[in-house]
């Protein structure tokens, strides 16, 4: 059996927007190694 809890794990504010993290997530999900660009290479490729 499954229930879902619509809270969250850890209730983090932070104080002000930290850039330089931004910076090193965007270019996970969408830099030139990031995730959006290896699958499209895979695909391409394949």
């Amino acid at each position: 059996m499954f229930y879902h809890i619509k809270e969250l794990q850890y209730n983090a504010k932070p104080d002000k927007p930290d850039w330089v993290y931004a910076k090193k997530l965007q270019e996970l999900i969408g830099g030139q190694f990031g995730e959006m660009s290896v699958a499209m290479q895979y695909l391409f490729q394949g």
